[in-house]
């Protein structure tokens, strides 16, 4: 009898100690974080459990719906949010300037509208409902993603069998498995744990031995979905998380350890993705990342666009530095494609593979006005972390999360993907949602001092 009672009671602490880690400021965050929850993990119940992909839809009636409930809300973010939703209102405002030029399509205008606004209406959403506690439910669940994607990444790359010709490192994701670009989320969740242990680290708050084994279990899934772009996120992450810390064992350490993982993931890369290839070995140089960067020959060597020139490429041999072009591109909208239409520009120039790259995608829809808008938002966020966030764990996470989003920017289309493009403008809406937070808690100390 004793012997059930303690197991009953320990159920029940768990059970309790779970409710705590997982329980909403209010029922509007609740709607908030079950949405968020959903776009996370939407991918992975279609693609990865094969259920109709019309779920994919229900994305956008969540964020619809919690948007309205925000609007609703009717609460006054403007001293602190106008300038960033000012340069969103105003990048939405010159996406359509190309479309008018170029005589573009109400649908396609439409669904352009649909790829980009949708982030920024996740974002004032964010900052309406979500208390500084449910950014910590988030980044939980974060950090088990982080932990259940090891041992599936170990399974998607050694275990499956693809069909030939299939890159393997595009598949494997961890818990987001089963459908290309699958590796993308997989990045995101990676760097914003590593962010949050490396700035634990120096907070002392965990041990060398538990950071070692985190570096180690990144270092191998980055390996296992063939992520190159994490030599140079793990840079970003581990130089930031020394800015401003005095140099210390524990600074040392991570410089070692860093410069050790580093290369050891370029040695485990070869040894891991190489196959009977005598050439892949040549990327891991810094010669080699340039070569690959800006070669000629494109992204994947046959004459398509590549990520890093691909801006100036569409410029010459497409917009012909025709200003207006260069300035607003042909529309917001205008170079998209769904499984139900696509428009006249992908089926001319789809093989070029701008669609994998956001910032091309971008300039091509909306010139160097919508790319310079885009960025100046990113950045905007970036300096919002200095001017609201206290000195701390938080405020490191979120501006070098704003750092990496224009790599991705450049890099891939991240930013675009739905796992990731939700995710990524709940962390960036954090610093006004600190400075929310602070307004209400000072209007209640006033409001109590009156009444004294």
């Amino acid at each position: 009898m004793k012997l059930r009672k303690t197991s009953r009671s320990w159920a029940n602490f768990n059970v309790e100690q779970l409710k705590k880690l997982f329980q909403p400021s209010s029922r509007q965050a609740a709607w908030v974080l079950c949405a968020q929850a959903y776009f996370f993990f939407s991918y992975a119940f279609v693609y990865t459990f094969g259920l109709p992909r019309v779920l994919l839809y229900i994305n956008d009636a969540l964020n619809v719906l919690i948007f309205v409930f925000a609007l609703y809300e009717r609460k006054t973010t403007a001293k602190y949010t106008s300038l960033i939703i000012g340069l969103m209102v105003l990048y939405c405002s010159f996406g359509a300037v190309g479309g008018i030029l170029n005589a573009e399509k109400p649908l396609a205008l439409i669904w352009g509208y649909r790829n980009i606004v949708r982030y920024f209406m996740y974002f004032y959403t964010c900052i309406v409902f979500l208390k500084k506690s449910d950014l910590d439910i988030v980044l939980r669940v974060v950090s088990a993603v982080f932990w259940m994607s090891v041992p599936l990444c170990a399974a998607e790359k050694f275990l499956v069998q693809y069909p030939e010709g299939t890159i393997v490192g595009d598949m494997v994701g961890g818990v987001f498995w089963n459908f290309s670009g699958s590796n993308l989320p997989l990045n995101v969740v990676i760097c914003l744990y590593m962010i949050l242990i490396t700035s634990r680290y120096f907070d002392k708050e965990i041990t060398t031995r538990f950071f070692v084994i985190t570096l180690a279990a990144a270092t191998f899934m980055a390996a296992t979905a063939e992520l190159k772009v994490y030599f140079a996120e793990m840079v970003i992450i581990l130089v930031a998380a020394l800015i401003g810390k005095k140099l210390s064992l524990r600074s040392m350490v991570v410089l070692i350890l860093g410069a050790v993982a580093l290369m050891a993931a370029s040695s485990y890369f070869i040894l891991l993705n190489a196959g009977n290839s005598t050439t892949y070995a040549n990327s891991y140089s810094l010669q080699g990342y340039l070569d690959y960067a800006t070669r000629d020959t494109g992204y994947d060597g046959t004459g398509d666009l590549n990520r890093f020139t691909g801006i100036g490429t569409v410029a010459d041999i497409i917009f012909h530095n025709e200003p207006l072009s260069l300035l607003f591109g042909i529309g917001l909208g205008n170079a998209d494609y769904t499984n139900f239409f696509s428009t006249s520009f992908y089926s001319q120039h789809y093989s070029l593979h701008y669609q994998w790259f956001h910032a091309i995608w971008m300039f091509i829809e909306n010139g160097y006005v919508g790319v310079i808008l885009y960025i100046a938002i990113i950045v905007i966020a970036w300096c919002a972390c200095s001017k609201y966030i206290p000195i701390g764990r938080t405020r490191t996470m979120v501006q070098v999360t704003c750092i990496l989003m224009v790599v991705f920017f450049f890099y891939n289309i991240t930013l675009r993907m739905e796992p990731t493009g939700y995710l990524l403008m709940l962390i960036m809406s954090i610093p006004y949602i600190y400075a929310m937070n602070s307004s209400i808690n000072q209007r209640n100390t006033n409001t109590r001092k009156a009444i004294r």
